[in-house]
């Protein structure tokens, strides 16, 4: 059940009643009310962010928080996605401010800012709209609207993503032809087929991304060469038919033909890792529900997730490790999970998987793996 406060409805400008904050549950230090009226005389700073939360990002509102500790303001974070993971973060990092687990995006909707980018909107004394920021809180222009002052540098609407057409006019009309050339510098990022079965763009992309996005192989999947063209690369394809399969197979050739490589499969013996099951149960992996859905959220030394197989968790440690991870645990179902270690790199790996109840242990096997070579 949600729960909603009266405000002004469809605000978006400075000088506006802001809408009502709605909320699935409370967490953290919230006031025991959080309607408008209640909160006049404090400036109250409301952020918003949808995606997965780590214990790194619970510190960095508490970086804000204590930016401006002393001061009567009051600290809103907003977040969506897996309530499992914020509670998670939540015990290794509390949070000094007032959390709102919205799980409907309700209040993106009602402050009409855009659907899961994090937006923070700063509410002054007299209980209206001072600004917005992209991202998190803008410690300056908080501090500004705590001052009484006209010019805060935040803005008057909700800032919106800025426009990208992947295919504007400066791409080719369709054809049978792949154009490849070097990235200009500050350009933004794209990878992959964005816009339809019959274009493929890549903007501002290393070689090896471009490979492993091409050839649907994670990196600890392939081997590569000692030396790549360096640099970042643009490539756009167009075609006049849609069909994946043909627009992947163009690409893949002119990709070869353009940078002098010969990429195909090959088994071969390689260094792996093969994950076990301990055989004791471990109060950090417990079986999902079927309700649930797949998230998940990876520190340096930390990783959650809900709702992902075992074969699903070997290939996050695989990522992590940068080596093929084997199951053998036997354990079927989906599962949620989350740890942390004090240590660091592989070492962190190897005893976030006992944490878990799991051992990773090395070993090396005949593997398929995708060879990357430079030709003449």
């Amino acid at each position: 059940m949600t729960a909603v406060l009266a405000g002004g409805a469809g605000a978006q400008h400075s000088g506006d009643i802001p809408p009502a904050l709605a909320w699935n549950k409370l967490k953290g230090n919230c006031p025991a009310n959080l309607d408008w009226a209640s909160l006049r005389g404090k400036v109250v700073v409301v952020s918003l962010t949808y995606g997965p939360v780590l214990p790194e990002d619970v510190a960095a509102w508490n970086e804000g928080v204590q930016s401006v500790q002393d001061e009567r303001v009051l600290f809103i974070q907003v977040v969506g996605g897996s309530e499992f993971l914020l509670v998670q973060a939540l015990k290794q990092t509390p949070f000094q401010g007032c959390i709102l687990f919205d799980g409907d995006l309700a209040n993106s909707r009602n402050f009409k800012l855009p659907r899961l980018l994090p937006r923070t909107v700063v509410i002054d004394q007299l209980g209206v709209i001072a600004g917005y920021s992209r991202g998190g809180p803008d410690e300056h222009g908080v501090r500004s609207v705590l001052n009484y002052q006209t010019e805060t540098g935040l803005s008057e609407v909700p800032p919106q993503p800025r426009p990208y057409d992947p295919t504007d006019r400066t791409d080719p009309p369709p054809s049978y032809e792949v154009h490849i050339s070097p990235a200009p510098r500050m350009e933004l990022r794209a990878l992959g087929q964005l816009v339809a079965p019959d274009t493929y763009i890549a903007r501002n992309q290393p070689l090896q991304a471009i490979i492993m996005d091409l050839w649907e192989t994670p990196r600890f999947r392939i081997a590569f060469p000692e030396k790549l063209d360096e640099g970042n690369w643009d490539v756009t394809a167009h075609i006049p038919v849609a069909d994946r399969g043909i627009l992947r197979q163009l690409v893949q050739e002119a990709v070869e033909l353009r940078f002098g490589l010969r990429v195909e499969k090959e088994e071969r013996s390689e260094p792996i890792f093969v994950l076990t099951a301990l055989g004791s149960s471990s109060p950090h992996l417990a079986p999902a529900t079927k309700a649930e859905k797949q998230m998940s959220a990876d520190g340096q030394s930390s990783m959650s997730g809900t709702a992902f197989t075992m074969q699903e968790i070997a290939r996050t440690f695989a990522e992590s490790l940068n080596v093929p991870v084997v199951d053998q645990t036997g354990l079927e179902g989906k599962y949620n999970y989350s740890a942390s270690s004090k240590l660091s790199g592989s070492e962190a790996t190897l005893d976030l998987a006992h944490k878990l109840g799991l051992q990773l242990t090395q070993a090396e096997r005949p593997i398929e793996m995708l060879v990357v070579r430079k030709v003449q």
